[in-house]
């Protein structure tokens, strides 16, 4: 009891901090007040809990600001501690300054946040409001079935390759005269036939899946909240509904952004840099910030070069000059980004061929 009314006196009228090392079942706590570190301990990952030891600080400090790092607890915590009237700041892992130390704990990660906080050395990571994460989460989890989709394919392929089953000329793969063939199929072994029916079925539930998964971000596109910037950017050939839902969801404010720059840097577009004096050498882009756009931008500049003769001709510039195709597509991908971002900006539908 004495110690506690030690540290109410210590932190009366002034800003505390707390860094968070999250794991499954337990949370380790580092406050930091004044350039000192005033407690550490451990706790039973609940937000109550959490709650119930922070409350001898927030009577007496002028404010406590909370700091952790992005990963599998997601955004609850955060919108928890708002709501409770305390600040929050989530951190992307890779961002948080390096700290060559030889010993690594879980007390030293909270500590080293918190310190990093207090110092503003901390990048934050954009949390959208609860419902577009709800909303998000149809367009993921249509992407995860997708990735199945691609590898139970890749299974039956594979399955016709191991005991020499050529495709028949003439049926092209995954038509319906395709998956008829792959039906009527007739092994010497029972259990081949019974192995590809699995294959067959797995294959089958994803499309289901799939599809019904699209009919509801159909219907989301057609709500208010997204129906108007939806036309917008549909109004581009090869933009079609799964680029443009991933474009606003992905995104939730594009206004947050103040510069194109900044909007591709965020997208990982950008290439990495190396220099050193008067040497300067660009490399690979950063692949940093949101993979899901990232993807679904340069999957659709392959189809919107064939319709906008200004990313077709920037394209046909980067090959004359060698650049290989993936590249010359990654940059057709990035002016792609940023024209589509202005016209969510300035409310206008994408023109094409307007530079």
């Amino acid at each position: 009891m004495k110690y506690m009314k030690c540290i109410e006196k210590f932190v009366e009228n002034k800003v505390v901090f707390c860094g968070i090392d999250i794991h499954k079942d337990h949370w380790i706590l580092c406050y930091y007040c004044d350039g000192e570190v005033v407690e550490k301990l451990r706790l039973v990952g609940s937000f109550k809990m959490l709650l119930s030891h922070t409350e001898n600080f927030y009577y007496t400090a002028r404010s406590v600001h909370f700091v952790y790092e992005a990963g599998f607890s997601g955004f609850y915590l955060y919108r928890q501690l708002n709501d409770a009237g305390y600040h929050c700041t989530v951190t992307p892992p890779h961002r948080v300054p390096i700290a060559h130390d030889k010993v690594k704990t879980d007390k030293r990660d909270a500590q080293k946040l918190v310190h990093y906080l207090a110092n503003g050395l901390l990048k934050k990571v954009y949390v959208p409001p609860l419902s577009s994460e709800a909303d998000r989460q149809l367009l993921r989890l249509r992407h995860s079935y997708q990735k199945k989709l691609t590898r139970v394919k890749n299974q039956i392929k594979s399955h016709l390759h191991l005991y020499g089953i050529p495709r028949p000329d003439g049926i092209a793969t995954w038509t319906k005269k395709y998956l008829s063939w792959l039906e009527g199929l007739v092994f010497e072994e029972s259990n081949l036939r019974y192995v590809l029916d699995q294959y067959l079925a797995e294959y089958r539930f994803h499309r289901e899946q799939i599809a019904e998964i699209t009919k509801r971000i159909r219907t989301l596109a057609k709500s208010e909240s997204y129906q108007a910037h939806f036309t917008r950017l549909v109004a581009c050939k090869g933009i079609g509904l799964i680029t443009a839902m991933t474009f606003l969801l992905e995104l939730h404010d594009i206004s947050r952004f103040a510069a194109a720059l900044q909007f591709c840097s965020y997208l990982g577009l950008t290439p990495s840099q190396y220099s050193s004096g008067q040497h300067v050498r660009l490399g690979h882009i950063t692949r940093e910030g949101n993979p899901h756009l990232r993807r679904a931008l340069v999957e659709s500049a392959w189809t919107v070069i064939r319709y906008d003769p200004f990313l077709a001709e920037k394209y046909a510039r980067l090959r004359y000059k060698g650049t290989n195709g993936k590249k010359a597509i990654v940059a057709v991908a990035r002016s792609l980004a940023v024209r589509l971002r202005r016209c969510l900006l300035d409310e206008q539908p994408y023109v094409i061929g307007v530079c």
